[in-house]
């Protein structure tokens, strides 16, 4: 069975007009996909849904095969929470697949970028897979677009979410992330929150601009949570809201405690850090290339290794 891992993520900017901006924690999703050479179908546990089922699909007819499938799927993300678990099901299923025909039909690999930067990468059929194409494959209305990058390639991810093109991205600081789930979800009136859309813009282009702390606080300040500021006083370098959830980043490992000891009376508190790593298949690569080499492979059209 091969396995691939992907994380979930929290909002920067809530995506209200059709933008969004979103940075991987590490929580993590695992799916393992085996290729039932003989069948057709796909079957799995009970975290298998219809949604993954039809991804995976779509996955094999992305590179023309018909195989059946056996999958497994294990999430340490909460359901339900703003913390990204369907974003981060759907790409780790999506590379799980990729890597399973990659494994049979050609190859993992690792390109290495130079001393401290690597990318997995992976050849099918003898060409380069386009990583944007397997992006594309989440298309369920259920997934927003900037959340599947940044659970996708890491870091953070500022996009436009209606022409699904990603804008900006790059690496988060190394911070730790503490997280609360409420006991008691937060009430959103989508028509009062539209009365700040001047406000809404002038905070994603704050994220655009790279000012991605700055845009965080604004957006808990338009969804006017009390519990932020708590978390704030106690040392939080900034604060966002990603619904229900309220996510603290700590710079100050000292603080983390008084930072999730201040708000632990309103629900479960999580503490984890940022994630610069990418979703990514477990296999320890075929070949590692260096630049030169990689720019001779072939791929069937331009391809998108970001």
């Amino acid at each position: 069975m091969v396995e691939a891992i992907a994380s979930g993520t929290g909002k920067i900017v809530n995506s209200v007009l059709d933008k969004g901006a979103s940075f991987a924690i590490d929580l993590n999703a695992r799916v393992g996909v085996r290729i039932l050479e003989d069948e057709h179908g796909i079957m799995g546990n009970v975290n298998v849904t219809p949604i993954i089922k039809n991804i995976a699909e779509n996955t094999l007819n992305l590179f023309g095969y018909d195989y059946g499938l056996e999958i497994e799927v294990e999430s340490e993300i909460p359901s339900s929470v703003g913390l990204g678990d369907s974003e981060a099901i759907s790409t780790a299923t999506i590379m799980a697949v990729a890597g399973a025909l990659a494994k049979k039909h050609g190859s993992v690999n690792e390109l290495r970028i130079d001393k401290y930067m690597s990318e997995q990468f992976l050849i099918i059929d003898d060409k380069v897979v386009d990583k944007k194409r397997l992006i594309d494959l989440c298309t369920d209305l259920s997934m927003e677009f900037d959340r599947t990058c940044a659970s996708f390639y890491g870091g953070f991810v500022i996009s436009d979410n209606k022409k699904r093109e990603i804008l900006r991205r790059g690496e988060m600081e190394s911070l730790h992330a503490v997280i609360l789930i409420p006991k008691e979800k937060m009430r959103i009136d989508l028509d009062e929150i539209k009365l700040f859309q001047n406000e809404i813009e002038i905070m994603w282009d704050e994220a655009l601009k790279g000012n991605l702390y700055s845009a965080m606080k604004l957006n808990t300040l338009i969804y006017g949570d009390k519990i932020a500021r708590e978390m704030l006083k106690k040392g939080s370098l900034s604060v966002t809201v990603s619904f229900p959830s309220i996510i603290a980043l700590v710079r100050d490992e000292r603080k983390v405690g008084d930072v999730g000891n201040s708000v632990k009376r309103e629900g479960a508190v999580l503490t984890r850090k940022m994630n610069n790593e990418g979703a990514r298949v477990m296999v320890k690569p075929k070949k590692i290339v260096k630049i030169k080499e990689f720019l001779k492979l072939k791929g069937d059209e331009e391809f998108h290794l970001l």
